[in-house]
């Protein structure tokens, strides 16, 4: 039974209280109070119209996203570890879950309001185990180049979304060619203003960009194109309006689907928490290495998933990190989580005045699509990676058009096989590398350069990944040319420091090469081996392995091998 004095009780709770908060706020002081203010107003004026936008390509009322950004922020300001990352409505996903389920119901319709918060729910629930069982490695399995094709596909595919309300004109089409299609026999209805006020909205973001990225550029453009849309009544020259915005309360959504549908909300989950953890892991290191603080991606990644499961049991839909709104809070100069704190009780503040909303021009929100569409194809990126790699780019080439011409989730399938495909045959064709000591030094480097010197009798080699079953054959294969390639080999040396571990494959063909070698009088030796390597080869049964000498240097293996030579 509890003892203490309910007073002592009292002051215990209230130091508890006062760590939590101060947990929240860390960083917080007078001094930098306005500016964290400041900021986190600046990232509620760049979430209003860009949530609002994203709507458009998730197929949900308006005020849905609102309601996502509002439930995700102000989950993530509580569970989160990054302080300024933003979570919220998404362009990178929407389309994801948005032309996967869209194929079960209408958007908008109650059926597919239930499909999006299931969709939400069971993402956010992996997204928090993989948080839970700290596998935040999972995020890097994608290599950048392919990441690059995938983010540039949906770009393409965000800006072909949004080209008809750009043009004023109806949709139609389901696939990238389709949609083209119909857009070509629809130039006839183009509305002028409506492409005067995408490309507007356009310039001034991408200008305003330049001139300030601190200013919310986006709120402005969409206000002018709005109030340029009233004054001059270009409704009536075809220029199409948001429409009705009731700002309601959440509502309970889920209820039990059907086999067919549970099958396609749980692949459409698990293909946005691919694309959550690479975005979200690459938001949250990227802004913790800019503002210096430690990072933790397990926790970042339960406080996404938790927002992801919030959002579904409010009746709102999958959400991710932002870098483009991240990338904005910290260059207004956000740094502590007050800025999440404004920005998500802002939203709610200001969301019984989203009815007067019905009047923002669809294509100025396209304008902010296509802005942030441009910022998801990056040029320069593969420019780069066809500098360094014409195979990554080839990588990041076919990512792309999977995602453009086949489909979202069919692209990203590609995606994930080519990320296979390329490690296994990185693995599977690692280099053996001759090695030769540099005259006048105890250092062992690559044969091939000025000054290293093959030693007589002495063949060192460095095989350049761990030995397993797909490479097995070629070291075994490697190490017979290059016994033919030097017949008076009297001793080999395997620098081993790059193989981190040996397979029961592997372990089978180093002593089919040892029994080689034996055969042949050669003595072999293992230098700079881990642990690992060192445990499986004192433990392994197998005798041929066991004459294998172990070293802590390619030199000290060598000059035991000269002192052999030399008796």
């Amino acid at each position: 039974m509890d003892s203490a004095p309910v007073t002592q009780r009292t002051r215990i709770g209230q130091r508890t209280v006062s760590k939590g908060l101060s947990q929240i706020f860390i960083g917080l002081n007078r001094a930098n109070f306005s500016g964290q203010l400041l900021a986190g107003i600046t990232l509620l004026a760049i979430a209003i119209p860009e949530q609002l936008a994203t709507s458009q390509l998730a197929g949900v009322p308006a005020f849905t996203a609102m309601i996502a950004f509002i439930t995700a922020t102000l989950v993530f300001f509580v569970i989160g570890s990054n302080p300024i990352v933003s979570v919220g409505a998404d362009s990178t996903i929407a389309p994801l879950f948005a032309v996967a389920l869209l194929r079960l119901a209408p958007a908008s319709s109650a059926e597919y309001m239930e499909l999006v918060a299931a969709t939400a729910v069971v993402a956010g629930l992996i997204v928090m185990a993989i948080g839970l069982f700290k596998l935040g490695w999972l995020a890097d399995f994608l290599s950048l180049p392919i990441v690059v094709g995938f983010m540039a596909g949906i770009g393409v595919i965000i800006i072909t979304h949004q080209l008809p309300r750009v043009l004023g004109v109806p949709s139609g089409g389901e696939s990238f060619i389709s949609r083209l299609q119909w857009i070509s026999h629809q130039f006839g209805h183009v509305s002028t203003w409506s492409v005067v006020l995408a490309l507007g909205t356009l310039v001034v973001m991408v200008v305003g960009e330049k001139i300030n990225a601190k200013l919310p550029w986006a709120l402005a453009a969409v206000l002018a194109a709005t109030i340029l849309s009233a004054v001059g009544s270009l409704a009536n020259h075809g220029v199409q309006q948001l429409g009705t915005v009731s700002a309601g309360l959440p509502i309970w959504r889920l209820h039990w689907l059907s086999g067919s549908e549970w099958g396609t909300v749980c692949t459409t989950a698990l293909t946005l928490v691919i694309v959550i953890l690479s975005q979200s892991a690459a938001t949250s290191r990227t802004t913790a290495d800019e503002l210096g603080i430690a990072d933790n991606i397990s926790r970042d990644f339960v406080g996404v998933g938790l927002a992801n499961v919030a959002c579904g049991l409010v009746g709102a839909f999958p959400v991710n990190a932002s870098p483009a709104r991240t990338t904005v809070t910290k260059l207004a100069g956000g740094r502590t989580k007050l800025v999440l704190l404004v920005a998500g009780l802002g939203a709610l503040v200001l969301s019984p005045f989203a009815k007067f909303a019905h009047m923002i021009p669809l294509a100025a929100l396209a304008g902010v699509l296509w802005f942030v569409a441009g910022r998801l194809i990056k040029i320069g990126q593969f420019r780069k990676i066809l500098a360094s790699s014409r195979l990554e780019f080839a990588f990041a080439l076919v990512s792309a058009l999977g995602v453009i011409f086949i489909g979202v989730e069919q692209g990203l399938g590609i995606a994930v096989g080519l990320a296979i495909l390329d490690q296994t045959w990185r693995s599977a064709r690692p280099r053996m590398i001759e090695l030769g000591r540099r005259t006048g030094t105890t250092s062992w480097e690559p044969e091939e350069e000025e000054g290293v010197e093959r030693v007589d009798h002495i063949l060192a080699v460095l095989f350049g990944e761990e030995l397993f079953f797909a490479n097995a054959g070629i070291f075994r294969r490697e190490m017979h040319e290059q016994l033919a390639k030097f017949p008076d080999t009297e001793h080999v040396v395997i620098d081993a420091v790059a193989i981190a571990d040996i397979d029961f494959t592997g372990m089978t063909a180093l002593s089919q090469v040892v029994e080689d070698l034996t055969k042949d009088k050669i003595s072999i030796s293992f230098a700079r081996a881990n642990a690992t390597v060192r445990d499986r080869l004192t433990k392994s049964t197998n005798e041929a392995i066991h004459s294998i000498a172990l070293f802590d240097s390619t030199d000290a293996a060598a000059v035991a091998a000269e002192a052999q030579t030399t008796r």
